[in-house]
């Protein structure tokens, strides 16, 4: 896989997904790569080259539905995005 579309990550669905839950927040081409060190849920560096995005996803294969809970950590990071906590702004959940 190149690092342009890295493992575990479609970047065409995604450009489609965001392009239809989020209109105008991508403008050009989306490229892709694997940031390395995490220990569960894989972690993307998304860029259109103007701006930047993360994009979190359960590992790859079979895991327990509870135990990479992507809603969980989603409303836990809109909970305290608002806050003084260093958190990203989260943009959407799939």
């Amino acid at each position: 896989m190149s690092p342009d579309h890295p493992p575990g990550l479609d970047l065409d669905r995604l450009r489609g997904l965001l392009d239809r839950e989020r209109p105008g927040l991508v403008t050009g081409a989306l490229s892709g790569r694997l940031i390395e060190g995490g220990r569960s849920n894989l972690t993307y560096a998304v860029t259109d080259d103007t701006a930047k995005w993360v994009v979190r996803r359960p590992p790859l294969g079979h895991v327990l539905a509870t135990a990479h809970d992507m809603k969980r950590e989603h409303r836990v990071i809109s909970a305290l995005h608002p806050t003084n906590v260093p958190v990203p702004k989260p943009i959407l959940l799939c």
